[in-house]
């Protein structure tokens, strides 16, 4: 069994394309699949399910997905420590982030920890929800960031994981400005003039997002899809080339908003809560994740709580 299997593994599950997969490897898609296929045949079952269209895993490939990020991230921290290159009272903690969150939420965050905790190493994973939800399930990270909304909940048992809400967000639609500082498309268009909607990738928790606000507001709105990545990023930059309306999490968007380059594009009532939220297994054994999970829980207790009155003059 060769690393680089793992390393194409763990790449084809990211990336959900054998030929995308390739390309980030920098091996023809033949010889990347000979490596899967090698990969199988020494572990003694299949990973990929190649009875349907695109790429699914197996139960087994599943399983393996964390044990196969855990074993890497441990050969990579093994390689380090031999060579020299890891101080010798850093801390390592792996986080999986939301890929929204990992651009906009997770730096400044991580800036916070560190101020308090300076040897901490953050290995730092973006996923979709779905793959960080199972990475912790099944041990292959310590600590998760994710949007959650009561609608659409994340499937982690209480009894196995906790959470912390770190802060909300607001999902809103936005559209590019006119000259007069109006939005080039507003909600809710009209039948003969459908909205050009620029949206989330339908598997994604985001695209959930928009469909749930769709479904709740009390008004039908007119849109035709014109658009779609998993890429908030991706989406507002085509709304602000003027290509349509998205909804983006107002995190995404401030310093657009600020500089008039983008504009809200329907009333509150095309918009949604949601929560920020920290989870870890209640089996994790790391100190570190501990005294982590303290500085945020006394962190976040202090900013809640309720001003002293003022004393009488």
């Amino acid at each position: 069994m060769q690393i680089k299997w793992i390393e194409d593994f763990l790449t084809l599950t990211d990336t959900h394309a054998f030929s995308r997969a390739a390309e980030r490897r920098n091996v023809s898609q033949p010889t990347f699949s000979r490596h899967i296929q090698a990969l199988e045949h020494w572990l003694g079952v299949e990973l990929i399910d190649r009875s349907m269209q695109g790429v699914h895993l197996t139960a087994a490939g599943r399983i393996f997905r964390g044990f196969a990020a855990d074993l890497l991230r441990r050969t990579y921290d093994m390689r380090t420590v031999l060579r020299g290159q890891a101080p010798g009272s850093a801390e390592t903690v792996h986080f999986s982030v939301a890929h929204t969150l990992s651009l906009f939420f997770f730096p400044p965050w991580l800036s916070r920890l560190k101020a308090e905790m300076r040897n901490v190493i953050a290995r730092v994973s973006s996923v979709n929800i779905s793959e960080g939800a199972s990475a912790l399930a099944e041990g292959g990270t310590e600590l998760l960031i994710i949007y959650h909304h009561p609608q659409l909940p994340v499937l982690l048992s209480p009894e196995r994981f906790e959470h912390q809400v770190l802060a909300k967000d607001i999902m809103r639609p936005f559209s590019a400005p006119l000259k007069d500082g109006a939005p080039r498309f507003a909600l809710p268009g009209s039948l003969d003039r459908p909205l050009p909607f620029l949206a989330y990738s339908p598997s994604t928790y985001l695209a959930h997002t928009v469909e749930m606000i769709l479904f709740n507001a009390n008004q039908r709105c007119h849109l035709e899809r014109a658009f779609d990545t998993h890429m908030s990023e991706a989406l507002k930059a085509m709304v602000i080339e003027g290509h349509g309306i998205a909804w983006l999490p107002e995190s995404c968007v401030s310093k657009e908003l600020a500089q008039k380059a983008l504009v809200s594009a329907g009333s509150p009532a095309w918009s949604c809560t949601l929560e920020v939220r920290l989870y870890r297994s209640r089996e994790n054994t790391n100190p570190l994740v501990d005294r982590i999970w303290s500085f945020f829980r006394k962190r976040i207790a202090a900013e809640n709580a309720p001003a002293a009155p003022r004393e009488a003059q």
